[in-house]
This record gives structure tokens, sequence and C-alpha cells, in this order.
């Protein structure tokens, strides 16, 4: 009886949660979507063993500046969380340390909240960001973690005057629950202009023996209309069950960063896991992802990266960053290049799938050229003239070029050109390919190169297609990662050339034909992308381009399709 009220309970807030505009929880099978924080950061602060987390300190958190000078919003979720008082005195049940006392509790509460330190620093670093790159477009959350009220402890305080026993349930949900409303009573007398209060956190990482507790306090903080949050280790007892512990959002760690006996495909199955119970993932790494590390866990930290593109996680799933508390921050400070690169590649994903889920991936774009002039709103028009349409086709002379910077990009898809080349001159060209919309690394070739169809006039009957990229390029002479295929008919009927873009490799075919691979090895041993493997950095637009001496039409383009993932 007492389990089905208290379940029902639960639907009864969750269906009042749903209707304020809250998210329901996720159906198995599918990761915990970020609906309400997508990419939230671990800070761990409040010990006196701790940084403080000034504005300074936290302003490579709320934005990101890569080695080229780019600047952009990175986390959109802080957790603030302390497992001890740096003295020794810890707020959790481990290793048979002193247990916090209620006067502990409130201390670590006042420290979260300390004028220049932690969540009002927090406040005061992202007004001064929006002060240089605007408002952000999402609003920044707060989570603050819960301490275990451990069973039996006799000696942590008084309520109402009277001396709690945690031997007793009742007492250690009532502890719990005195905790958030003093957490919630520091938020709103901060008026915080640029953050909102998201909700509570769950400081044990197994459950063992909170489950009433867990379940009570997840209905208080729903009754607030805020979340209950959760991290379990990999496989923990009852991290399946997270929703019937009353947690709201729960991440699962892979724990693989650390341990080297751990195989690389840990991080896969934790995704499947995750999937399967409608969790988060967790990212881990701190600072031994430097390549300076006495002992260099950087491939470990790229297997992260690897593996939630791979398993479609930043696409779909809310994610939670551990660093190592101070790791973000010391990332941005170094000038080993490899560093610099980790921390970049790891924005870039942030950003782009910030991209995908606050603006939505742009609509298909399928151009027939059945108007009589280029469609502006797709087109950059060359000023030439030499960029016109004629029955129902686009017909390229001379020298010349259009793209869609600005007005049509993607990241990741299937593009498709059908066009033919009309010049017989030897010295005509014309190039077919996908440039970076924002070269956040560096101006070409740095930030890449798709290029679908390369012809020069001087081997008629073949084209060229491949990438160009910092290292590999058509400047340094036989190092281009490219390939020369023969194609039938090349000036006297129109081909297809297509390029299948996705997260781990870029494949080019003609006329269906597979015709050049590009892999992305940037988490490998292999020198070919030393800085990053950049057709992950950016959204990417297409550019047509002919070349002649002679006004004369060189490319003839009858179809354009740009469908993304």
């Amino acid at each position: 009886m007492q389990r089905s009220l208290r379940v029902s309970l639960y639907g009864v807030l969750s269906l009042l949660m749903a209707v304020s505009g809250a998210s329901a929880q996720p159906a198995p099978g599918r990761y915990l979507p970020p609906t309400d924080i997508r990419d939230l950061v671990l800070i761990y602060q409040g010990g006196s063993h701790r940084m403080d987390y000034n504005a300074e300190q936290l302003r490579p958190y709320v934005v990101h500046e890569d080695r080229f000078g780019n600047r952009d919003w990175l986390f959109d979720g802080f957790l603030f969380l302390e497992f001890d008082n740096g003295k020794g005195v810890s707020y959790q049940l481990r290793n048979n340390a002193p247990l916090a006392s209620k006067e502990d509790w409130a201390w670590l509460a006042g420290r979260h909240f300390e004028s220049g330190k932690g969540i009002a620093a927090l406040d005061d670093c992202i007004a001064a960001a929006a002060a240089e790159l605007g408002e952000p477009p999402f609003r920044h959350k707060v989570v603050i973690g819960v301490p275990e009220p451990p069973r039996g402890q006799k000696e942590w305080g008084e309520l109402d005057g009277r001396k709690l026993d945690f031997s007793k349930e009742e007492d250690r949900i009532a502890a719990c629950k005195w905790y958030v409303d003093l957490l919630e009573t520091y938020f709103r007398r901060g008026n915080f202009r640029h953050l909102k209060l998201a909700g509570f956190y769950w400081l044990p990482e197994i459950q063992r023996q909170n489950r009433a507790v867990t379940r009570a306090l997840g209905d208080y903080t729903r009754s607030k209309g805020l979340r209950f949050y959760w991290i379990p280790y990999y496989t923990a007892q009852g991290y399946s069950e997270w929703r019937d512990l009353g947690f709201d959002a729960a991440y699962l760690q892979p724990t693989y960063f650390w341990n080297r006996k751990i195989g690389d495909e840990r991080v896969d199955r934790a995704c499947q896991l995750a999937r399967t119970y409608g969790m988060g993932l967790e990212m881990e790494f701190d600072m031994r992802a430097s390549v300076n590390a006495k002992e260099c866990h950087r491939d470990r930290g790229m297997g992260y990266m690897s593996s939630f593109r791979r398993n479609g996680v930043y696409r779909s799933s809310a994610i939670a960053y551990y660093e190592g508390g101070g790791g973000v921050y010391y990332f941005t400070k170094t000038t080993a290049p490899e560093d610099r690169a980790f921390i970049d590649t790891l924005a870039y994903f942030i950003r782009d799938r910030r991209h995908r889920m606050l603006d939505g991936a742009k609509p298909d774009f399928r151009e027939t050229f059945d108007a009589r002039q280029l469609d502006t709103a797709s087109w950059s028009v060359a000023r030439d003239g030499k960029a016109v349409v004629r029955r129902g086709r686009l017909v390229l002379k001379g020298t010349t070029r259009l793209d869609t910077r600005g007005r049509r990009d993607l990241q990741y898809g299937t593009i498709t050109v059908r066009a033919r080349v009309c010049s017989r001159n030897p010295e005509a060209k014309a190039r077919i390919r996908l440039l970076p919309a924002t070269e956040r690394l560096g101006a070409w070739p740095n930030s890449g190169d798709l290029f679908l169809m390369d012809y020069d006039g001087s081997r008629p009957g073949a084209v060229a297609c491949g990438a160009n990229t910092m290292q590999m390029n058509e400047v340094k002479l036989h190092n281009i990662k490219q390939s020369v295929i023969p194609v039938e008919g090349l000036g006297d009927d129109f081909h297809t050339f297509t390029c299948k873009w996705t997260e781990r490799d870029v494949i080019f075919s003609v006329d269906g034909t597979v015709s050049n691979i590009q892999e992305d090895l940037f988490d490998s041993r292999f020198p070919y992308y030393p800085q990053g493997w950049p057709f992950n950095c950016d959204r990417f637009y297409l550019e047509i381009s002919t070349e002649s001496p002679a006004d004369e039409a060189v490319l003839e383009v009858d179809i354009v399709e740009m469908l993304p993932d």
C-alpha cells in the first residue's frame, strides 16, 4: 500500500511538472534528453582545499576561447558539489572519515554563495561575458549537491529544538529538506540576474541505504518545480532503478579514464547501458589528459569523445563533465598545442550540439534551377554575370564562383551535385567543394576543405576528390589525401558527385562508385591530423567555381542537394 501510494504521488507530481513546462522522464531505450540542461559541468567548490572559483577562474567554463582567438559560450549547466570540507570532515559516508554535522552543512551552503566566489562569481562572470558577446542563447542553470545523512549518525544537530537521530528515516529526510530550503533561500537572496536554480544533486554515487531518503527528497524537490539529479558510477547498485529511486535525471559514469586495465570497449558499453535505461552520460578527464602529465591519459580522454560521437551521445543525450576540479581551467592556460587541441575539440562538440538543439538542423535543400535566376536566399551570386540559369540549369562561364555561405550550410549529411563539364579547353578548371563556415581552426587549409569534384582540363576524362587539411593539402606537393578517378563521357553526359559526411568519416562517390574515403584518426596514434579532425569542428557550406582564360561555358549544373544527417 505504501509503495503504491508513493508511486501515485510521483505520477501526480510528474504530471504537474509536465504541465508547468518540465520535461517528462525519458522512455527506456533512449538517452536522457537534454531538455533542461545540455552540458552540465561538475564544479568541486566549497572545501578549503579547493580553488576559490572566482570570476576569472570560472571564465573558461563560461566562455571558451580557442587557440585561434574564437570565443563562444560553453557549459549551460553548473553543478556545485563538495565531498569534504578540506579538513577531514566528510559530507558522505566513506573511509571512516568524521561525519559532517548540521554546522558543517550550513558552512558548506554559505561557501557556495560567498561574495566573489562560487555561484555569485558565476553570475558576475556571465554578466561580463554577455557585455562582450551579447546575451547567451540560453539561461545558465545551477544544480547544488546535497550531503548524505549517514544512517545511524546521532550527533548531527537539532531542528526545531529537537535533536535528530539518523537511525530514523524521517530524521534523515528532515535534514535533507532543511538543507534544500537553506540553499533555495540563499539562491533567492542572491538576486542573480543570469542564473536559474535547476535543482539539487544527490552526492553518493551508489544507492545502498538511502532509497527512502531519495524518494522523499525527489518528491520534495519536484514540489518546488525543481529537479533531482544523480550520477552513479558504472553499474553501481541502483543505477538502473534511478526513476524508482526518485530522480528526475541520472547520468552514467563510464569510469574509464583512470584505469588502463579497463578495455577500450568500456565507454561504448556505458553508452549501451545508458540508452537502455534512459540515462545521460558523463565524460571524465583531469589534468592527466595533458601531454605533460607524468602518466599521460590523453588517449583515454579522446576515447570518450570518439565513443560519444560513434554512439550518438553528442546528438541526443544530456552530458555531465567531470574534469577533476580545475581541468578546464588548466587546459585553457597551458601552452602545449596538444592540450589546447584537446579542450578545443571538446568545446567544438559542445558548441555544435547546442547549435543543433537550439536552432535545429536546417531543412533539406534541393535546387533544380527551375526559376529564371538564382535564388539569392540560398546562393551568394557572383556579380560578374558569368553564373546564369538557362533552361533549368546553372551555367558557369570563364572564371567565376558562387556559394551558399551564410545561407545554406550543414554539419554531417549527404551532399550531391549532378553536373557536366562543358569546356574542352586544356586550361579550364572546375571545382565543387565544401568549406568551413567560420574557419575556427584558422584560414585555409587549417579548417578543412572537402572537394567532391576537382576537374583540370590538362587531364580530361578524370576528376579528383578528397580533402585538404592543415598537414595534408594541395599546396604541399605530393602530400594530399585525394583520389583521381576516370569518368567515362565526362564532357558529354551529366554525372553525379556525392559526399556522405558523418562524425567519423567522409565517403566520396562518382555515379554511385566510391572514389575516396577520409577517416577520422584524431584520437589514434597517427600523424595525419595532429591538430584534430577538422571536419567535426564547423558547419560547411557549398562552393562551385570555374577557371578559364576564355569566356566560355565551363560547368553546367543540373541538381544540388544538401541533406543534413
